[in-house]
């Protein structure tokens, strides 16, 4: 780490784990903030960037969240492009991102086919040292580990697996040259691999069956108009309508993104809004499976939001046709020739797995930090962290998506980028203050966590289903934020640097050792600059005028007609269904409830596409 006399410019070396969404993000950031200060590389186990939008390549592969909320507001005025369409696939999504890299050069800083295998921090040097698949190693100030939890598949721990004779799929390493037509398929898993994989083959399959053991809810795109249409495509002249008036593109973003995150408070137990979301997604669900006895298997009896909420109709509608069958019995064991549910042998030519991946938070390598601590080790059984960026005993170590952020709290991307502006901020302060290291004070830690345990009882989450959100043993939930998506954001935004221990290489005050400010004399203090340039140009920081979108930039806020409550659209609104006082689900009448659900099905069956 070299530095300038009379000046605070310093250099760090940044390496970056996996060149995935939130990896190619932070050397954008760095692209654009840091340049003359941080030197960065990214490492990549895959062939190709994309993170996992190039691993999961299953045919109906798509966001949950609209095209629009699935592009950063920095980057995307960036790339000359519109969405294909209302749900970007996985190709789109890898292709938006190769853009993005093409833009920004980072196939000169991204080394693929390079699996990390091990790091360790040394309090000596300040340093963390990667050791790769190559049998190389890499040295660095800065570790940012971008790989998330999605990217290990999981396969389901059933009893002669092994000795199924016929191809083994699973949605997250699709095997392409794997031919269908014609095939007798078994799909295990009702989540939402399994919800967007079932349309795309029911088509071409002989028979399949479906091995359910817990159902999802499932809805239509309450966010945005037309709910009818689910995967609406753009036509040419709208598209160029996008390229052209980025006006126009803006403030359709800022109107989605505004619905994302109006639609927290129904994830509160008590709130009234959390049993108007239930009757609403039981009402169009019950409009479009046909069978009472289907309907009473497929729709949870679970809060609207316990497990992730799946826009995918088109799943029932296919779960219904003549060559689909829905097992609901528990799967005892495979044959070499089909699976055993319920005493009943189905035949099976192809096995897919759509069980989704292992969620665990604990590293897949070893992550050596402070007196020999392995996170493996730390976050094996409790994970936890602080504010799920890094964790106390791993100085200079950075993370995305870490425990407890807010991955199904709202819109993901504005928090990816809040995220990403909060590490450059970070690394801003280290480089001017002439810091070694910064490392979360366990004090710090363990108040989150606190907070977080406190906060969760009320929350949906810690509801009667079961889901990766929360641990088996206690119920506690591990994945989410206690908060929602812009409560992240403005709690990034909060700089809480008294939340870390510094440690220096000089005296912390040296970069005022010219007398100078920054106004009168760039060069004295030219980190000091770069700060307020960047926090100037960051839109992840709110100001008092904000709206429910503030992050997408470049356009007014909406006014408050243009933003509609609790996430639906004025034609999807549904009036005076509340139910009478804040019961809990399980405490709610159910002749009460009954009628708020057929008051619903009135509204939404006008536009169910069957």
């Amino acid at each position: 780490m070299d530095s300038t006399e009379g000046s605070s410019a310093r250099r760090l070396r940044c390496t970056i784990i996996g060149a995935g969404v939130s990896g190619i993000l932070m050397a954008c950031k760095i692209r654009m903030h840091l340049a003359a200060f941080v030197d960065f590389q990214i490492l990549e186990k895959n062939s190709e960037l994309g993170g996992t939008w190039q691993e999961n390549r299953y045919p109906g592969r798509a966001a949950h969240a609209t095209s629009q909320a699935t592009a950063t507001n920095s980057l995307l005025h960036q790339i000359q492009t519109g969405p294909e369409s209302r749900y970007a696939t996985s190709f789109e999504i890898k292709n938006y991102l190769k853009a993005v890299a093409r833009r920004f050069r980072l196939d000169e800083n991204i080394s693929y086919g390079r699996k990390v295998v091990s790091a360790t921090w040394s309090d000596d040097t300040s340093t963390w040292t990667v050791q790769t698949s190559h049998g190389d190693t890499i040295e660095s100030e800065i570790l940012v580990n971008a790989g998330g939890i999605l990217n290990n598949p999981q396969m389901p721990n059933i009893e002669g697996l092994d000795t199924f004779t016929g191809p083994i799929l699973h949605t997250a390493a699709w095997d392409s040259s794997v031919h269908l037509e014609g095939k007798t398929v078994a799909i295990i898993g009702s989540g939402a691999s399994s919800i967007q994989v079932l349309p795309q083959l029911q088509a071409k399959c002989k028979h399949i069956n479906v091995y359910i053991r817990t159902p999802s809810w499932i809805c239509p795109p309450v966010v945005v108009p037309n709910a009818g249409n689910s995967n609406y495509t753009y036509q040419d002249e709208e598209r160029e309508l996008f390229r052209e008036d980025e006006g126009h593109y803006i403030h359709l973003r800022k109107d989605i993104e505004s619905r994302f995150n109006s639609m927290f408070g129904a994830f509160f137990k008590l709130n009234p809004e959390q049993q108007d979301m239930r009757n609403r997604f039981e009402a169009r669900m019950r409009c479009i499976i046909k069978d009472e006895e289907l309907q009473r298997r497929l729709i949870p009896s679970f809060e609207a939001g316990c497990r992730r909420i799946n826009p995918g109709e088109q799943y029932l509608i296919s779960i219904q046709e003549p060559n689909v069958e829905p097992v609901f019995d528990p799967i005892q064991r495979v044959t070499p020739t089909g699976i055993v549910a319920g005493g009943v042998e189905y035949p099976a030519d192809v096995i897919v797995a759509a069980t989704g991946f292992n969620t665990s938070f604990r590293p897949r390598f070893p992550i050596i930090g402070r007196k020999g601590l392995n996170l493996q080790d730390t976050w094996g059984k409790d994970p936890i962290s602080y504010f799920g960026t890094g964790v106390s005993g791993f100085p200079n170590y950075l993370v995305y998506l870490g425990p407890n952020t807010p991955i199904s709290n709202g819109s993901l991307m504005g928090p990816l980028e809040a995220t990403s502006d909060y590490f450059i901020r970070l690394l801003q302060r280290m480089i001017r203050h002439g810091a070694l290291s910064f490392d979360v004070h366990p004090g710090a830690q363990e108040d989150f966590d606190k907070h977080t345990k406190s906060f969760m009882k009320g929350m949906v989450w810690t509801g009667t289903c079961r889901s990766w959100f929360k641990r088996a043993d206690d119920g506690k939930v591990t994945a989410l934020w206690p908060g929602s998506s812009l409560h992240y954001m403005q709690c990034l935004a909060e700089d809480r640097w008294e939340d870390y221990e510094w440690r220096y290489d000089r005296e912390r005050f040296a970069y005022w050792k010219n007398g100078f400010s920054w106004i009168e004399r760039p060069g004295a203090d030219q980190m000091g600059l770069q700060a307020q340039r960047s926090m100037e140009a960051m839109t992840t920081l709110p100001r008092s005028t904000s709206d429910l979108a503030f992050y997408i930039g470049k356009a007014e806020n909406l006014s408050p007609s243009e933003m509609a409550s609790n996430g639906e659209s004025p034609v999807d609104s549904i009036e005076n269904i509340k139910p009478a006082g804040a019961k809990s689900l399980g405490e709610h009448d159910g002749l009460a409830r009954d009628k708020e659900v057929a008051a619903a099905a009135d509204h939404f069956c006008i536009t169910v596409p069957v």
